[in-house]
């Protein structure tokens, strides 16, 4: 508790109250329902703020904060430890920037979708938050039943994408629970405090979880659902899947992969690396046969997190990990709000189109100018950072994984470049007239890329202030 107060309990409740408040909201009243929404998420991203904060790292986790309905069969446990102290703020900021980004426009169904959002929020918190082994699952795998809500709300194309999540995300679930029923049949106990100090020894677990874990990922030869679920769904479910639920593995692996299964993972240390390079490998090579723009986004998200896990098998410490999933969120925030400024003044996300489009308006490249230029992980951004992390984890490993992993890392922003220059190029003329179809002139949305540009570039200059909490 901090102040006295459990603090990861009022978090979990604001955006539960905050849709109840939308649920009592007239649906023909949108303003005031986006305006709940702001508020709530607002409060919600600046108390997490303040937590992150004030919270002692020096301790690297507090107590369980709660411990209600005992005699239920899933216990509510929660409480703050390193990871939950600095991902949360991360959930909320990209609740927030994403309720900025939705259109003012009416539509029948933009009271569900609001409160769709906020349970989305409240549930991926209480996943961080949970101490408690089948309460993590549940909240966890609960986001389905939102991202299934916003999925529907697109009226083409969506049918694809909700198979493709469902299937996956299904069987990823099944497995994981499988996995946690045997820790819980070993232990007798489903609090992480004391599966942590009891340990367990099934090997069985372990590769049930770990093969759940990378279908979540994703890993090879898993990921393709990742691409089409994101190229058939709204911007907002993009930003979510990417930023927040994708993060789900990085979760079971900091909470039960490495306390619990360590030892496998040394004797296994070359099959995770082989498994590692060969996804990012697939990944890269399909970047070259993508048309759509948002796709290739996709496929740039797989390499990125894949890279990321190479920080834990390097030096074995969560702190430039958790950085540098951090970065992937935020920074996946601004290439899917990308691919929708593209599609909206240029009508299309082809990259063959846009290589033909000789036109552009001012905005456009200048915006498409900070995406590229932050997926490149150019300097003085927090990506540059993470890559800095990245390959000196690797080269503990070893010199020649380095050279591997760094070619690897370098040909998909060669790539990047590639798309960029032949897309958004400096040979094509500047459009000034102003295009009164697309959206940007609306000021949240400005605001909501602002957002996401000022904390990359925030970072990328101070990392410290996230890399001093360890």
């Amino acid at each position: 508790m901090i102040f006295g107060l459990p603090v990861a309990s009022i978090i979990i409740l604001i955006p539960l109250i905050g849709s109840l408040f939308i649920a009592l909201t007239d649906k023909k009243n949108v303003l005031g329902i986006k305006s709940v929404s702001f508020w709530t998420s607002l409060f919600a991203l600046c108390f997490s703020l303040v937590v992150a904060f004030l919270f002692d790292y020096s301790v690297h986790s507090y107590a369980d904060e709660a411990f209600l309905f005992k005699k239920a069969p899933i216990k509510y446990r929660v409480g703050l430890d390193t990871l939950s102290a600095l991902f949360v703020p991360v959930i909320c900021f990209i609740c927030f920037v994403g309720i900025l980004w939705i259109t003012k426009r009416k539509t029948q169904k933009k009271k569900t979708y609001f409160i769709s959002i906020l349970i989305f929020e409240a549930l991926s918190i209480s996943a961080f938050y949970a101490r408690d082994m089948f309460f993590l699952f549940v909240s966890m795998e609960s986001t389905i039943i939102p991202i299934y809500v916003i999925m529907s709300q697109r009226k083409e194309q969506s049918s694809d994408a909700i198979f493709h999540f469902l299937f996956y995300s299904m069987l990823s679930a099944i497995l994981v629970l499988v996995s946690f029923v045997l820790i819980y049949t070993e232990t007798k106990t489903s609090s992480l405090t004391e599966i942590y100090k009891i340990g367990v020894k099934n090997r069985m677990a372990f590769w049930l979880l770990i093969t759940g874990i990378g279908i979540k990922m994703p890993i090879w030869p898993f990921y393709n659902w990742l691409p089409i679920a994101h190229v058939k769904s709204q911007t907002m479910c993009s930003i979510l899947l990417a930023s927040i639920v994708l993060k789900f593995s990085s979760l079971l692996i900091l909470r039960f992969v490495n306390p619990l299964f360590m030892d496998i993972i040394q004797n296994n240390f070359e099959i995770a690396l082989f498994v590692i390079a060969l996804s990012m490998l697939f990944a890269s090579s399909q970047l070259f046969f993508q048309d759509d723009l948002k796709t290739t986004f996709a496929y740039f998200s797989i390499i990125h997190m894949n890279s990321a896990f190479l920080i834990l098998l390097g030096n074995l410490k969560e702190a430039g990990f958790i950085f540098s999933i951090m970065h992937h969120s935020i920074l996946m925030a601004m290439l899917f709000f990308s691919s929708n400024i593209v599609e909206k003044i240029q009508g299309t996300r082809s990259i063959n189109t846009l290589k033909k489009t000789t036109v552009q308006p001012y905005e456009i490249r200048l915006i498409m100018l900070f995406a590229f230029l932050f997926l490149v992980s150019s300097p003085f951004s927090w990506g540059f950072v993470s890559e800095v992390i990245t390959i000196k984890a690797i080269s503990q490993i070893s010199i020649p994984y380095t050279f591997i992993f760094a070619g690897l890392i370098l040909l998909s922003s060669l790539y990047a470049v590639y798309v960029y220059s032949n897309c958004f190029g400096l040979w094509r003329e500047t459009e000034t007239a102003v295009v009164s179809d697309f959206y940007i002139n609306d000021r949240y949305k400005k605001l909501a890329l602002s957002l996401v540009c000022a904390l990359i570039i925030f970072i990328g200059i101070f990392p410290k202030i996230i890399l001093s909490r360890f």
